[in-house]
């Protein structure tokens, strides 16, 4: 299955396994990897604990990089996520530098201006993947000068812009607009979706609740049970980092550049309707990602972890795709992507015959 994307990242399949924070550590991107696609190290991943020290942050990603090219000798993307001057630049800054110092092959670039860190990864000989929500977002990323652009839309599960574009209408509006190869990302989650995505223009597809429920991901259990359990319905968009925020202006916005603000999509578990009945279903997502059982206010962060590494699921938050009722199983990456391939001719036999 050969694409632009393939070539230019020397994977046998277009798929990338999106990043997730905490989740996507060098376990599991090295599998999907060896399996062919393009795994992905998040931000924290393989660590349970909360740090706000920039050196150890770095270090922590260090460790993941190596033990990633310890187990596969295969590419493999970094995410970085872009900070804010003055609130969290000085981790991204720190991130980029040690990723280049270990020589990471590519990176997934997210949340952020193109402007801030595509020279200096070019100039390092890494390929350079950017994360945008809009047409406007992947213009603005080709001009740059990044090596491809992934287009989220809003059925994916996290954040994705405020307008709420989706998969369907927003890949194939930057394909036409863009030269650069396009990854579709969204509500995929199996050969249906990423041979849709193909047909849309799309070179390759980016992947991250699906890659969620597979054996070597280290959500807890209770998280990959909340997808199996999960219907057409058990998703919700809430309003995040919005520039026009209803309560507290600090809380809401902090400082947040065009590129992260948005919507968050989580799954509607008890725990969030008990929120969304409390404020009348008011509630923005930064409420959403804070509140806890006890009152107690805490980082996103730490409702992270207790989330998705403790199974804490019904006292905090999960980021899921909209396509989680399309999820039946917990296989290994290895099964998963030689599924998405061999469903995928099928699919292509059927259209033939239609045409």
């Amino acid at each position: 299955m050969k694409t632009r994307l393939t070539e230019l990242l020397n994977i046998e399949y277009p798929v990338i396994q999106a990043s997730m924070a905490w989740i996507t550590d060098a376990v599991l991107a090295a599998a999907v990897s060896e399996a062919g696609g393009l795994g992905t190290i998040g931000p924290n991943a393989g660590f349970k604990t909360v740090t706000s020290d920039v050196h150890e942050t770095g270090e922590r990603l260090r460790e993941q990089i190596r033990k990633c090219k310890s187990l596969t000798d295969k590419p493999f993307a970094v995410n970085y996520v872009v900070g804010v001057p003055g609130w969290d630049r000085e981790y991204s800054d720190r991130c980029i530098e040690v990723g280049i110092e270990e020589g990471a092959p590519v990176a997934v670039v997210s949340q952020g201006s193109p402007l801030v860190y595509t020279r200096r990864l070019k100039e390092s000989g890494i390929r350079i993947i950017q994360v945008c929500s809009t047409v406007r977002h992947a213009v603005k990323s080709e001009e740059a000068g990044v090596d491809a652009v992934i287009v989220s839309g809003t059925e994916g599960g996290g954040h994705s812009g405020f307008d709420q574009l989706t998969t369907l209408c927003l890949v194939p509006q930057a394909v036409d607009a863009i030269e650069l190869p396009v990854v579709a990302g969204g509500g995929i989650v199996d050969a249906r979706g990423m041979m849709a995505a193909l047909a849309l223009g799309a070179e390759g597809v980016y992947m991250g609740t699906r890659f969620m429920a597979t054996r070597e991901c280290p959500a807890h259990d209770n998280v990959k049970q909340a997808l199996l359990e999960a219907t057409d319905t058990s998703t919700i968009a809430l309003r995040h980092g919005s520039s026009v925020p209803a309560r507290n202006d600090e809380a809401v916005d902090r400082g947040f550049v065009e590129e992260r603000r948005g919507s968050v999509r989580l799954i509607y578990t008890d725990f969030l309707k008990r929120i969304m009945a409390d404020s009348a279903g008011g509630v923005p997502a930064y409420e959403a990602l804070a509140a806890g059982r006890d009152g107690e206010a805490k980082s996103d962060s730490y409702r992270t972890v207790a989330a998705f590494v403790e199974g804490k699921v019904q006292e905090n938050t999960i980021t899921a795709s909209q396509a989680s009722g399309l999820i039946r199983d917990v296989p290994t990456c290895a099964e998963l992507i030689e599924r998405l391939v061999r469903d995928a001719s099928p699919i292509v036999e059927r259209l033939e015959g239609m045409v």
